[in-house]
């Protein structure tokens, strides 16, 4: 069975020859686990692991950046940055409405500054049929909160909806963009990855949620569909965002990341949403992987595995960047217990 019909199959709710597997680590970490598996590249780390899925991000203006004098950056949508003092971590300093809101400041680019078709064909030729191919896209409430600024964005959710409507919309037309042309290309999954909720609760109301994110992002999602009907759509936020399960299902998402176990039940939810989607993650990057030993890991895995033994719906993978003070063998352990490990 190749990795494009595991991970397929498991998200149809069919019987698999394994659990299907994904991967997510810090570049750091990837890079510590090439050496110490001795291996010559990143690819051949995935194909040791036996991960089931390639990744791939589809660019845009937001990717060019231009450093300033005093070290940070701006992106092509005119976010400054700051790289941390370990140059680990990157901070949001600014964004171009975060002083003045006004949308029409900004020299919105054309779609001309979206990867081409072509170009998406030939990143993931190598890897078509046999992988699951996903773009890795930005849920646009993470574009709006970065040109806005976070308190800003969150505010206006409440005081002046029309305004985050329209902030929405515009960050919606490019990330759709990108969604259209890595479907043309033939990708298999399109995902959108953006955090809308915290440890233990969501970021922004349910309410203001259903009002503005959820119209538009089922209006992102039928637009893709119509170009092919078969492609899944995968989300990703970390935190409790369990209110809005259902209303991510209705509008049409497939695969659901990371169902972090500090802030959910992973088991309660599979019980509870069956075979309404597909939990992929659950692998905790909190506890279990930095601080357990070698039987936690093996038993969380295990347990997993468990669940997605009746019906699948299932893909396992660390549920989020695995940080750089985990120990490397910890990471490995997820792919021996899950049998996807490549011993020669």
């Amino acid at each position: 069975m190749t990795g494009r019909e595991r991970v397929m199959r498991a998200v149809a709710h069919e019987a698999t020859d394994r659990v299907p597997m994904d991967y997510c680590t810090r570049d750091d970490v990837a890079k510590r686990l090439v050496d110490y598996l001795g291996l010559p590249d990143r690819e051949a780390l995935y194909r040791k692991l036996g991960v089931d899925a390639r990744r791939f991000a589809v660019q845009d203006a937001l990717g060019k950046r231009e450093t300033l004098g005093d070290g940070s950056f701006r992106s092509g949508w005119g976010v400054v940055q700051r790289p941390s003092a370990d140059g680990l971590y990157v901070e949001w300093l600014r964004g171009p409405f975060s002083e003045n809101p006004d949308l029409d400041r900004f020299a919105w680019p054309g779609f001309d500054c979206v990867e081409s078709v072509e170009s998406i064909e030939r990143m993931i030729a190598p890897h078509k049929g046999e992988y699951a191919t996903i773009a890795t896209l930005n849920y646009p409430f993470k574009v709006c909160w970065h040109m806005r600024g976070m308190e800003n964005f969150l505010c206006d959710t409440l005081a002046d909806e029309g305004y985050a409507i329209a902030l929405w919309k515009k960050a919606a037309e490019y990330e759709l963009e990108k969604a259209r042309r890595f479907v043309k290309a033939g990708g298999d999954i399109v995902s959108f990855s953006g955090d809308i909720a915290m440890q233990d609760r969501m970021m922004v109301s349910v309410g203001a949620w259903r009002r503005i994110d959820k119209p538009i992002f089922a209006d992102m999602i039928r637009k893709i569909r119509e170009l092919n009907g078969d492609v899944l759509i995968y989300y990703h936020s970390d935190g409790d965002m369990e209110a809005v399960l259902p209303d991510l299902i209705e509008i049409g998402v497939d695969i659901i990341n990371p169902i972090q176990p500090e802030s959910m039940d992973v088991a309660r939810i599979k019980k509870q949403y069956g075979k309404r989607f597909t939990l992929h993650g659950t692998i905790s990057i909190q506890k279990t992987l930095p601080f357990g030993t070698l039987e936690d890991v093996r038993r969380e895995v295990l347990d997993r595995m468990a669940l997605a033994a009746e019906d699948g719906g299932i893909m396992l993978a660390p549920a989020n960047h695995v940080q750089n003070d985990t120990p490397l063998e910890n990471v490995i352990e997820i792919y021996r217990t899950a049998g996807s490990f490549q011993y020669e």
